[in-house]
């Protein structure tokens, strides 16, 4: 009865149900922890968060107080905040800028100032252009984390479509509004581990059917 079991069709056909979820299960599974476990070889993130007002004299009461740059008086002004962070597992060198060309964030609105960290740590290889902040080529290191900040006169309008580079082998993300990224990463491994778990759960059911089929 037991050999019968083993060598009937029900069998062999929970023996195939399982073998193709276990490969679909292991697929999934690999994918995922690659890309956790050993990100891209060059990987640069660029964090646009959300412009801050300076003034609102209309909520705070604060009508006298005012904000001049160079004797003018900016009458709306933001600051504008932009990380670029090293996401790869190697550095960025200024050879992988083709033909040297920098990173463009274009804001749509005058560019005031370019702000100097709290710590005096300005990169170098940040300038201002008219409306936008250029970036390299320089070195960024492994890890590396570039923090700049611009005054602007008016609302800025950074997006991800105002980002131009021409950075070679190297991926490219833009992130809106801080770091959503990493709460994107956990919905995503969130995602993997409940279809990896639908999937067993789903294995677990077809091989019972088929045994009782069988028996």
């Amino acid at each position: 009865m037991a050999l019968d079991l083993f060598e009937g069709k029900g069998f062999n056909g929970a023996t195939l149900a399982v073998a193709l979820l276990a490969l679909l299960v292991g697929t999934a599974g690999a994918h995922f922890a690659r890309r956790a476990l050993l990100p891209p070889r060059r990987s640069l993130t660029i964090h646009l968060l959300a412009p801050a007002r300076l003034l609102n004299s209309a909520r705070a009461g604060l009508d006298d107080l005012v904000v001049s740059r160079k004797g003018r008086v900016l009458h709306d002004p933001y600051v504008v905040t932009v990380i670029l962070r090293n996401t790869g597992r190697h550095a960025i060198a200024s050879e992988h800028f083709d033909q040297g060309r920098p990173i463009r964030i274009d804001l749509g609105v005058s560019v005031e100032a370019l702000l100097h960290p709290p710590d005096g740590a300005a990169s170098s290889g940040v300038a201002v252009d008219g409306q936008a902040i250029l970036f390299g080529p320089e070195l960024i290191r492994h890890k590396q984390e570039t923090l700049i900040q611009i005054l602007t006169s008016d609302a800025p309008k950074p997006s991800k479509d105002a980002v131009i580079e021409h950075l070679v082998d190297t991926e490219v993300r833009v992130e809106e509004d801080g770091y959503a990224e990493r709460e994107r990463s956990r919905g995503a491994l969130l995602g993997a581990l409940t279809s990896i778990a639908g999937l067993v759960f789903a294995a677990y059911t077809l091989v019972r059917e088929l045994i009782e089929v069988a028996f």
